[in-house]
């Protein structure tokens, strides 16, 4: 029995809750690794090049038409991800400051820094 699964198209919010479920989706679709550099060993280019497209057929579904719209120069599944990365990717103060307190309370034992 196939699964249906519908999922919010990513407008710019919440970037790594949708790079979660991309990714789940690149990989049920068998083409994760599109959103990588090829393998030196990966010799089928014709697999790879199908991979990529199925990739980047799953990329722009699942992107709505104002992100869309920033990606439609990028030709690879690689070049999307990296550019939406580059983009949206938080690399806030705030991200900073609760990654490091998750390692400190990881280091010496403090869980009610992390609530």
């Amino acid at each position: 029995m196939a699964m249906k699964f519908e999922n919010e198209r990513f407008n710019g919010k919440k970037f790594s809750l949708w790079k979660l479920k991309i990714k789940a989706i690149l990989r049920k679709d068998d083409c994760l690794a599109a959103i990588s550099e090829m393998p030196a060993d990966f010799t089928d280019n014709n697999k790879w090049n199908e991979m990529d497209e199925n990739a980047i057929a799953d990329l722009h579904l699942a992107l709505a038409d104002e992100v869309l719209s920033s990606i439609e120069e990028k030709k690879t599944a690689k070049e999307i991800w990296d550019h939406l990365t580059k983009l949206y990717e938080a690399k806030s103060l705030h991200n900073t400051i609760f990654l490091k307190r998750k390692l400190y309370c990881t280091l010496f034992g403090c869980q009610n820094l992390l609530q």
